[in-house]
């Protein structure tokens, strides 16, 4: 009786929380209805049979993913000025061109960087024909893809111990002014390229922005920048974590209190236990996609089997000062500052009680944005924020779909339609 036990609490616990949540006006199209009359239909049509298998790619490494498209891959590593060591994927080649195909060819080098807790799967692990590396390396270009220190990829360094708290002990700030210009200056060295190509996702493009204000010289070596569901600001959160951001300074507490370091891992109890339930039958399946419609939003075109190996890759850990910047910044009214170490610290290191803002007219590298007008993260109030005050925009593209979410930037069975082959338009051409 334990197992049907187990399942009725969860089930209960489920529909709880939607109905908890249901009292907050999340969005303008009002998704709980939506999510709760797809819940029921999974669980009303399922069975606990354990029938629910899950793709292979679910349990591969994303190298191990690459490969088994057919598609070359190089592993290169890269060290930041503070001593992380990087791990970078790159692709320099299509599956379709002929083995002999001249090494002298000089490609257009793209960089892609992926957003908050994640690693470069979002590029990678979709149908070969909606995963923009796939695409991009298919239209000739040279393909890089970064992963942030505390990641699966990249939780090394010259002498911290991953163990230790010192090693985690990094935001925002590290993201953009260490790792970023390290992995550009790697890639222009690599290739002998004078600018190189970037798309970021989400926090991939909070960072370029944070980059591109404490290292200037950044700008010069890109000739586009274009933005997917790019988040700066928050002012305005339509997802879970509008709940959970007022509760940033407990939780703080707590995470100092439990001397908590690697935040989230991939291969963590909690994850772990997410992949469990979620292959554990169709109730376990539906349960996932409803927790993937509360962080990443409501969508009618997610390809169902990626939330699987989402939950496979997802999250892949770092410092939770990165969590808490995310929710500082909604908690401040909307800013878009540096970290907050309190008034004390502050002006230790900023000369200033308050942390100081990031100044969007100092990027000056050529920006597209590509947003959604139902992302609940990457709000069309943000975009706008952000569009105002970039010193070099050169266009903000809305997505042309009446519901597309967050996780549609990688996850949508229209995404290639909807935003991949208009990104192509934007890029320089890759010979």
């Amino acid at each position: 009786m334990a197992t049907p036990i187990v399942i009725a609490n969860a089930v209960i616990t489920v529909l709880l929380t939607l109905m908890v949540l249901n009292h907050f006006q999340l969005v303008e199209y009002d998704p709980i209805e939506m999510v709760v009359n797809e819940f029921q239909r999974r669980v009303y049509y399922s069975q606990i049979d354990g029938t629910v298998m899950a793709p292979s790619e679910t349990f591969m490494t994303v190298p191990e993913i690459i490969r088994s498209r057919g598609y070359p891959l190089e592993i290169h590593h890269v060290v930041t000025e503070d001593g992380y060591i990087l791990e970078l994927h790159r692709i320099p080649k299509s599956i379709n061109e002929a083995a002999t195909t001249s090494e002298n060819i000089k490609k257009k080098a793209v960089f892609l960087q992926h957003g908050i807790f994640a690693t470069d799967f979002v590029w990678a692990s979709g149908p070969t024909n909606s995963s923009l590396a796939y695409i991009l390396a298919d239209h000739g270009y040279d393909v890089w893809m970064g992963n942030s220190r505390g990641n699966t990829y990249s939780r090394k360094h010259k002498t911290l111990d991953p163990d230790s708290e010192k090693f985690w002990d990094f935001t925002w700030e590290e993201l953009g002014q260490y790792d970023l210009p390290a992995c550009i200056d790697y890639v222009l060295k690599t290739t002998g390229q004078e600018k190189v190509s970037y798309v970021g996702y989400s926090l991939g493009c909070a960072i370029f922005f944070v980059g591109a204000n404490l290292k200037p010289d950044l700008n010069d070596k890109i000739d586009v920048m274009i933005g997917l569901a790019p988040t700066s600001t928050v002012q305005v959160l339509n997802n879970v974590f509008k709940l959970i951001a007022p509760l940033s300074n407990p939780l703080r507490y707590v995470l100092r209190w439990t001397r908590t370091g690697l935040f989230l891992p991939s291969d963590g109890i909690s994850s772990r236990l997410l992949r469990f339930i979620c292959n554990s039958s169709q109730i376990g399946s539906a349960t996932c996609q409803t927790i993937n419609f509360y962080i990443f939003g409501y969508s009618e075109t997610t390809n169902t089997s990626l939330v699987h190996v989402l939950c496979g890759h997802y999250p892949a850990g770092g410092s939770p000062k990165t969590m808490l910047q995310f929710f500082d910044n909604y908690n401040s009214g909307g800013n878009f500052t540096r970290f907050d170490y309190g008034e004390t610290e502050n002006l230790e290191r900023y000369g200033t009680v308050e942390a100081p803002k990031y100044q969007m007219e100092l990027v000056t590298a050529p920006v597209y944005l590509i947003w959604s007008k139902t992302d609940p993260v990457s709000t069309p109030q943000d975009i706008e924020w952000l569009a105002t005050r970039l010193g070099n925009l050169k266009g903000s593209v809305k997505v042309d779909a009446s519901v597309f979410s967050h996780g549609d930037f990688f996850m949508s069975t229209q995404v290639s339609k909807l935003v991949y082959q208009p990104l192509l338009k934007m890029l320089p051409p890759p010979f």
